[in-house]
């Protein structure tokens, strides 16, 4: 607990720049994380004791066994070494004369809400209204042949939201009898991008056919098919190179022209690429916002009207207010976030200070000043963790609410708070980076309004990912490290990587995998994430076993998961094997006997080990296991 709150002070500290204070932080944080192991270590031998049955059982759990005593001496070693360690860091403190005082802080969170009024993107169309109009007027409306319009604009001026708002608008639902999103990004690969627009095609016909054993021309094939006799809109939103259409059509047309009005829909960055597609196009540059519009949008979020009647100085922030929105240079994504940041801060002091501090660099890097001043004010040391790890997930991925709770939760970045469960605080947490607009809500429940699933802008990704590197938080894949960049991050992200065998360093943490095809782990001793999609991993039965430290275990889309140990995996909190194949997927079962299950996720035909009530109904949305109840999906 001291190493946390040294760990907490110093972090503050590392952001000021300090080189050396970063790599104190670096040591402090891996001894931490070290002492954590120790201490598991030891409480892993009497969990596994107090669940043997029988005569060893008992054994067991009132003498030492030989294996038991082994364990100890390791443990008893292991704590010698992390003691001599922390004598060497706070050696170094006292020398450099760093004062990393721990003090007791109060890390809770001001009661954010948990309902849905401020989550919908209205005030982000500021602006927008006549674009609006004249997107959706071109999509239903005129020839008959397949045709193409396009937004184009920098990053973060509302491309995506422009696209979106048109997207569900209620004309283009009655126009078209397919509507179809596809983010292309940067990075992607042909057959994925085909097989996520078949699975989205409202198809009558035979439903049996497995698309992940399809090749290329199959999927576009059936593509073409299914929309031969359809009115489609497809969106292509974030198309990045000129040659993605004919990527997309290369084995076969997959889009056809039926005459009937269809559309295609792009977003992109470069004007060259919306003049590259070979058919009808109307292209619309998106502009900048105006002077009084950038003010409206800025004041929707700095000063929403909510929270006006208890506002001081309201004529002096309105002042400084117009002032400030009239330098973010009509950029939208500038405006919401230092909006957002402020309406956190609705004093003179904080807004006069942001103006005089103002940088008189341009468009990128007075977006990643405004970006780091939100950062920094984030209330806490687990929030600002909680924001670099969306960084984990792939450019313009759409991440479910499910997947940012258990993530958060196993890396011990949600505190305990009284009246309230984890998985509240991580949604209190989501909600506090939304009104921040440091995330963007992307569906939110019909029911209660809570929000299911966000995404992060991909500016905010790149800042989140060069911080992440930069202080040994989190390393991407295929991302080029800064020269500065010498601390050895303890977790990794694998995005689209075709290496065979992964390089992560020995104390690794956290591993997440998306896209990778055929790869080999390494050994994982000390992992407590291993969140994996759409992959294939050649030798996951060997290695998963020794994973006793592990947490959340995710495999989706991943093929066939044999799982033969997963009773050694006693602090094992979450279970997702939803969409891997379910003739071959087997799961152990002592599934049941792990004391600190709360989520299993599996495909409906996946076989479950029988639970240890008699009356269970693997059926039902919760069975019993080790620690009472857990949550069940199929």
């Amino acid at each position: 607990m001291r190493l946390q709150g040294y760990l907490k002070d110093a972090e503050d500290k590392r952001r000021s720049g300090n080189a050396t204070v970063a790599i104190l932080v670096s040591q402090i944080r891996d001894v931490a994380y070290e002492a954590e192991n120790v201490i598991e270590a030891a409480d892993y031998m009497k969990k596994r004791n107090l669940i043997k049955k029988g005569f060893m059982g008992a054994i067991s759990r009132y003498a030492r066994l030989p294996s038991d005593l082994t364990t100890l001496y390791k443990v008893g070693v292991e704590i010698h070494r992390v003691r001599r360690k922390l004598r060497e860091v706070f050696q170094s403190v006292e020398r450099l004369k760093i004062n990393l005082d721990s003090q007791v802080v109060d890390e809770s969170l001001e009661d954010c809400g948990l309902v849905h009024q401020h989550f919908n993107d209205d005030v982000v169309m500021v602006g927008f209204e006549k674009e609006y109009k004249e997107m959706v007027d071109k999509l239903v409306q005129g020839a008959n042949m397949l045709s193409l319009v396009s937004i184009v604009a920098m990053g973060g001026a509302g491309k995506t939201t422009l696209a979106r708002k048109v997207y569900t608008s209620s004309k283009v639902k009655q126009q078209f009898d397919a509507l179809v999103w596809v983010t292309v990004s940067q990075k992607f690969k042909v057959i994925d991008l085909l097989k996520e627009i078949v699975k989205q095609i409202p198809n009558d016909g035979d439903q049996t056919e497995n698309i992940d054993d399809m090749n290329e021309y199959e999927v576009g094939k059936k593509i073409r098919d299914t929309l031969m006799e359809k009115r489609y809109l497809v969106v292509l939103d974030d198309v990045w190179e000129t040659d993605t259409w004919e990527q997309i059509n290369r084995t076969i047309k997959a889009f056809p022209d039926a005459a009937n009005g269809s559309r295609v829909l792009l977003t992109t960055r470069k004007k060259d690429v919306a003049n590259h597609v070979e058919m009808p196009t109307h292209i619309h540059a998106l502009k900048c916002l105006d002077e009084d519009e950038s003010w409206e949008l800025f004041r929707s979020k700095a000063l929403p009207l909510y929270r006006s009647p208890g506002i001081r100085d309201m004529d002096a922030l309105e002042t400084l207010g117009r002032m400030l929105a009239s330098k973010c240079d009509g950029l939208p994504l500038a405006l919401v976030v230092l909006g957002g940041y402020l309406s956190k801060n609705l004093n003179r002091q904080a807004w006069s200070d942001v103006l005089l501090g103002w940088p008189s660099t341009k468009e990128m890097e007075m977006m990643r000043g405004i970006i780091a001043r939100s950062y920094t004010d984030l209330p806490n040391h687990y929030l600002r963790s909680c924001f670099l790890y969306l960084a984990s997930f792939p450019e313009d991925f759409t991440i479910p609410m499910s997947d940012i709770m258990s993530l958060w939760i196993a890396e011990n970045f949600i505190l305990p708070t009284p009246r309230h469960t984890l998985e509240e605080t991580s949604l209190k947490y989501v909600t506090e980076l939304v009104q921040r607009s440091l995330v963007q809500v992307v569906q939110t429940s019909d029911i209660h309004g809570w929000i299911e699933e966000v995404r992060i802008h991909d500016i905010l990704r790149d800042w989140c990912i060069e911080e992440a590197t930069h202080n040994g938080f989190l390393d991407v894949g295929q991302v080029g490290a800064s020269p500065s960049h010498t601390l050895m991050s303890c977790r990794s992200s694998f995005q689209n990587s075709s290496e065979r065998n992964l390089h992560t360093p020995p104390n690794l943490r956290a591993l997440l995998g998306f896209g990778l095809s055929s790869v080999f782990f390494p050994e994982l001793r000390f992992l407590r994430v291993l969140h994996v999609e759409n992959s294939r991993i050649e030798n996951f039965s060997n290695v998963i076993g020794g994973c006793i430290h592990l947490r959340k275990l995710t495999m989706r889309k991943c093929g066939d998961i044999m799982i033969p140990s997963i009773g050694k995996l006693l602090y094992l909190q979450t279970i997702n094997l939803s969409e891997t194949y379910p003739r071959t997927t087997k799961i152990s079962g002592s599934l049941w006997d792990i004391p600190t299950l709360r989520y299993v996720r599996v495909p409906s035909r996946v076989p479950l080990p029988r639970s240890k009530r008699p009356d269970a109904d693997p059926g039902d949305a919760s069975l019993s296991c080790g620690a009472g109840v857990v949550s069940l999906w199929t």
